[in-house]
């Protein structure tokens, strides 16, 4: 296991563009759910204003009128439409497989912190059989503020009793990358879905797979 791992006592993931790389199937239901509301996006858009956040939040721009039962009735529509586009591909992100089972027995604690619905983490999670890797799961449901806001990583922090300085985040997405670094912790950016260079400075490390985590190096 990377040494960059060495002083850390939990590593807590992203779920979509980490442990998936699925981001062109959310972009691809997002066009699809958005046509009811007349708005069309590109892709330079879904990253610059979409990526990270919550289908809560998103539903509540378009429609601010909208109660809690209806956000989620709109939110549970869009996410079904990503559910459906992607089951027949679901598999996760390169050397996640490897990689997991490997920190499981360094003894490290791992949590999900993601900003979908509580159906979507159960879709990968469970899909992929690999919940029982994790000490924590929080998804979009057991917050109030989403990303980048630092509220879901503090929480993932808080349910494995790890102090924020000691863990570390995997993140692809800018949203979720402020988050986790407003929270006091470390990152290390995964490109899935933007490019290297997109990412900002100041990460423990940018990647592309979890294959450059196995090793030692």
């Amino acid at each position: 296991m990377h040494k960059i791992f060495s002083n850390k006592k939990a590593i807590i993931f992203d779920m979509d563009g980490v442990i998936i790389d699925n981001i062109s199937y959310h972009i691809e239901a997002l066009k699809q759910f958005l046509k009811q509301f007349g708005k069309e996006i590109t892709d330079e858009e879904f990253q610059n204003h979409y990526n990270g956040r919550t289908i809560q939040e998103v539903i509540l721009g378009l429609k601010p009128e909208a109660d809690h039962t209806e956000v989620m009735r709109l939110a549970e529509e869009k996410e079904k439409i990503y559910r459906d586009l992607y089951s027949a591909d679901l598999a996760p992100t390169p050397g996640l497989m490897d990689f997991l089972p490997l920190a499981q027995k360094a003894g490290i604690k791992m949590a999900v912190a993601t900003s979908a619905i509580t159906a979507n983490a159960d879709f990968t999670l469970d899909g992929l059989n690999i919940r029982k890797y994790f000490d924590a799961v929080i998804d979009s449901t057991m917050v109030i503020k989403g990303k980048p806001d630092p509220q879901i990583y503090l929480k993932a922090a808080e349910e494995l009793n790890i102090s924020p300085e000691n863990c570390v985040v995997l993140e692809d997405a800018l949203a979720g990358i402020q988050s986790a670094k407003s929270a006091g912790m470390d990152v290390i950016g995964l490109y899935t879905s933007l490019e290297k260079e997109e990412l900002p400075d100041g990460l423990l490390m940018k990647i592309k797979n979890f294959h450059e985590l196995n090793g030692s190096a």
